[in-house]
């Protein structure tokens, strides 16, 4: 609920930004901003919700050690040797070889040259994943460093979503 946590003038700056609704509270005041728009405008554009909570810090904090260890591992070296092309690398190529299996429409996007109109294929950043589907990468990532012979261990919020997802209770971490 923006309304209590913002004051009035921050309200229409942050309205435009994004509407998190996630209670009937919240949804309250997303219907009613909507019809006052409506009501002053008679025309509005939305664009598709996200939805699902945003994946939280702790899943890209993992994400980048796992990426670093994979990295290290099949460099043959130290963790804190991976240099940042080499992490870059290993983003790359692990985003490439997932989408290849799972041909999930999330990990593309189109990049258009303003200049030429020239069209390619690129891999989406993972900053803009949500919860789940940062979940699903990196459960994949576990599956394929094993396969290379790395344990990488489950962490934090991804563990409590295995174990979650798996029916086992929450406890430690």
């Amino acid at each position: 609920m923006i309304s209590k946590f913002y004051p009035q003038s921050e309200q229409q700056k942050i309205i435009h930004r994004y509407l998190l609704v996630n209670s009937d509270i919240s949804k309250k005041e997303f219907f009613a901003h909507v019809d006052k728009l409506y009501n002053e405008h008679k025309y509005l554009t939305f664009a598709a919700p996200r939805i699902g909570p945003d994946r939280s810090l702790d899943q890209n904090a993992l994400a980048h050690v796992w990426l670093t260890e994979y990295a290290a591992h099949l460099l043959n070296k130290g963790k804190k040797q991976v240099t940042a092309g080499e992490l870059e690398g290993m983003k790359r190529t692990a985003k490439k070889e997932f989408y290849r299996e799972t041909r999930h429409p999330w990990m593309v996007y189109d990049v258009v040259s303003p200049k030429t109109a020239e069209c390619k294929k690129d891999f989406t950043s993972s900053a803009g994943w949500k919860r789940g589907e940062m979940y699903e990468f990196l459960c994949w990532l576990q599956a394929m460093a094993a396969h290379d012979g790395l344990v990488l261990e489950s962490k934090g919020e991804f563990a409590k979503l295995q174990r979650e997802k798996n029916g086992y209770e929450s406890h430690g971490q």
